[in-house]
């Protein structure tokens, strides 16, 4: 049984812009003018992203054929994050259609890393919040260079955590 169909006539210049369009935005005509009726119903998100339907969540098999180039990239960079072709396609699709990077075990590692040097940067605040409620007068006890050192770990930490999360926006980027 077919769908259902929406027809619109326009002149073939806006068909054809229309088309371009969708195509920069790697979409068919008629994909792009779904996303387009979804949107203005409000079934779909402003942003574009693919909603999380938890009903339909659990996973299904497919097979895509690409040209041989094509896999041979796709199989480089799945290697690069030591991943399996098949789990970098379904995190590059997963990605895009959510509008989310997919966070591979490297880098859940490398933020667990970061909350490790949070929580010890915390520990450390602490021991000083400590010592300086026990001896209110003894501000000599704290000694800045600590705290200056504290400072330098904690701006390291994040620019660590940016890096990660740019990083992980580049991997699935389609652009």
């Amino acid at each position: 049984m077919s769908s259902p169909v929406i027809i619109a006539r326009v002149d073939s210049s806006i068909k054809n812009r229309f088309q371009k369009r969708a195509a920069a935005n790697g979409l068919t005509g008629s994909e792009q003018l779904r996303v387009l009726v979804l949107k203005f119903l409000d079934d779909m998100p402003a942003s574009g992203a693919v909603p999380v339907d938890p009903e339909n969540a659990d996973l299904e098999r497919i097979t895509v054929r690409l040209p041989g180039f094509l896999l041979e990239s796709a199989k480089g960079r799945a290697s690069a994050l030591g991943m399996a072709t098949s789990r970098w396609i379904a995190a590059l699709v997963q990605s895009n259609l959510r509008k989310e990077p997919v966070t591979t075990e490297t880098e859940v590692a490398a933020l667990q890393r970061c909350t490790y040097e949070l929580s010890a940067i915390g520990r450390n605040i602490n021991q000083i919040a400590r010592a300086l409620n026990q001896a209110p007068t003894e501000t000599e006890r704290v000694k800045l260079d600590t705290l200056k050192l504290l400072a330098e770990s904690i701006g390291r930490t994040r620019e660590s955590i940016r890096a990660l999360v740019r990083a992980s926006r580049n991997v699935w980027s389609t652009e």
